[in-house]
């Protein structure tokens, strides 16, 4: 009987209760597909559902070629939101941390690892990103996770983690 237990806790786990992993996003996505976007030069791309443009890479790389080149940088969510000011008194930029619903925005549905258009992020990391917005958690801000597509609202700010970055369109 205890044998009989065994096979099948084993026959259970290799079968994994009838869960799938959804498709990589790489797999799935025609290489010419980038979505809703409008690709733009200097590694742009405009989103027409937000009104925004996004950097296609995270913030500590450049776009070159049609590529991210660099290392991202990981900073707590506080160190993030001033590195973003230091760019845009450098350059002056409009940049900012994207929104929670902008960056939920970029999931790509039925797919995953990660859920984002690497057309359009070509070097997008499955990492949790951090949002601007602020958690009603003390000690907590939000951002996404980009395996899945999943927000949050509980990442510990004193994590670090990648960004993002984005600018609102002047009309």
């Amino acid at each position: 009987m205890k044998r009989l237990i065994c096979v099948l806790l084993i026959f259970t786990m290799l079968i994994g209760c009838g869960r799938r992993l959804p498709p990589d996003c790489r797999e799935v996505i025609d290489a010419a597909d980038f979505g809703r976007f409008e690709i733009r030069d200097g590694g742009i791309a405009f989103d027409p559902d937000f009104d925004v443009e996004w950097f296609r890479c995270s913030v500590g790389e450049r776009f070159v070629n049609d590529r991210c080149v660099g290392s991202p940088m990981f900073l707590q969510w506080e160190d993030g939101v001033i590195t973003v000011e230091e760019m845009n008194e450098k350059v002056a930029g409009r940049w900012r941390l994207p929104s929670l619903d902008e960056l939920a925005s970029l999931k790509v549905k039925g797919c995953g690892n990660p859920s984002v258009n690497t057309n359009v992020f070509p070097s997008i990391l499955v990492e949790n990103y951090w949002a601007i917005d602020k958690s009603p958690h003390y000690g907590f801000r939000c951002g996404t996770y980009t395996y899945s597509g999943a927000t949050s609202c509980r990442l510990f700010d004193n994590l670090e983690r990648p960004l993002l970055i984005v600018r609102d369109i002047e009309n």
